[in-house]
């Protein structure tokens, strides 16, 4: 997976690249990892739509190429695009460095692969002269017309498609294309935070991390927020500090991803985890390097931090290596809210 360090990225490039909440970002230094899946989702089905026509037109070459009866010349061509396309694609599949090229591995697998799309052109290449044969007749054709058609496909499928993003936020083509199958609605859950809420403090201390972390998706509203935080973080705040160890530490994973923080889709996820982080040390260890580097990378989203002298007072109460984490984050904080923004802890 590429590494992005985004504390070298100014706040609205930050932004931009992060546009989709909960992409799977790693942040250099800092260990951030986002939780979630939503980025997977904003890939709009419209996009996906292109997609599949863009991968139509690269098919179609070959295969009008076979039913205008042109020879086994075409072959070079049609496979270097087909390659090409597999390489847009899926670069995940295939060696990304030198070191990778000369393994017997990953040489294995690119032989592999352009092998399979030799014998997919060959059988498209078939297809067509069955249908020609069939119909009694080869139509004539200028020679590079089938070829333009499967070339067009390339540029179709980069406007949907970036394989550099791709790789960066560690999504597919396949987790893409399954979630363009997920049905559109508001989970019931967004609907009712008291709702939300009671379900989330349920859980059992040793619940799975993906259904912690499903469940705080799910109470979330798209464009609107994350209704449940202010109650959650009130709630773990007054829970003895050994209940709900599941949920605290995915509210650390949660409220500390990067994207949801720059898209400001939940506000106040990242007061809601410091609630959660309370005065264990083993989820501070967590939360403070990930929150140092969010609030140095994303400047303009510090209204959603917790208040700088709350974390001064933390920091005093603790002592030790965590108080100087916290010192240090409280010092890249405003010394007072911002007017009508609430940054208690």
């Amino acid at each position: 997976m590429t590494v992005v360090n985004l504390a070298a990225v100014k706040g609205a490039q930050v932004a931009r690249f992060l546009r989709a909440p909960c992409t799977p970002l790693v942040l250099a230094g800092a260990g951030l990892r986002p939780a979630g899946s939503k980025g997977v989702r904003a890939m709009s089905r419209f996009r996906v739509l292109f997609l599949q026509i863009a991968t139509a037109l690269l098919y179609m070459g070959p295969l009008v190429a076979g039913l205008g009866g042109f020879g086994w010349a075409m072959l070079p061509p049609f496979v270097s695009i087909f390659v090409l396309w597999l390489v847009l694609l899926r670069p995940h599949q295939w060696p990304m460095t030198l070191a990778d090229w000369r393994s017997g591995v990953g040489v294995g697998a690119a032989l592999t692969q352009i092998l399979s799309q030799i014998l997919l052109v060959t059988v498209l290449f078939g297809v067509g002269r069955g249908i020609g044969g069939v119909l009694g007749t080869l139509p004539v054709m200028f020679p590079m017309l089938p070829v333009a058609m499967s070339f067009l496909a390339l540029p179709l499928m980069r406007l949907a498609w970036n394989p550099d993003r791709a790789l960066a936020e560690g999504v597919t083509i396949d987790a893409l294309m399954e979630a363009a199958r997920l049905p559109v609605g508001v989970n019931p859950l967004a609907r009712d935070p008291a709702r939300a809420a009671a379900a989330l403090l349920a859980l059992p201390d040793d619940a799975a991390p993906e259904t912690v972390l499903g469940l705080l998706e799910q109470s979330a509203v798209p464009g609107k927020g994350w209704p449940p935080a202010a109650g959650l973080a009130a709630a773990l705040a007054r829970a003895p500090a050994a209940r709900h160890a599941a949920l605290r530490k995915a509210l650390v994973l949660w409220g500390t991803d990067p994207a949801l923080l720059a898209a400001g889709s939940a506000p106040g996820a990242l007061r809601a985890a410091f609630a959660a982080a309370a005065q264990d040390d083993g989820l501070l260890a967590d939360l403070l390097p990930r929150a140092t580097a969010l609030a140095r990378a994303l400047p303009d989203r510090l209204d959603q931090f917790p208040d700088a002298l709350a974390l001064r007072t933390l920091a005093q109460e603790l002592g030790g290596d965590r108080a100087a984490e916290l010192s240090a984050l409280a010092d890249l904080l405003p010394a007072t809210p911002a007017r009508g923004t609430s940054r208690a802890a």
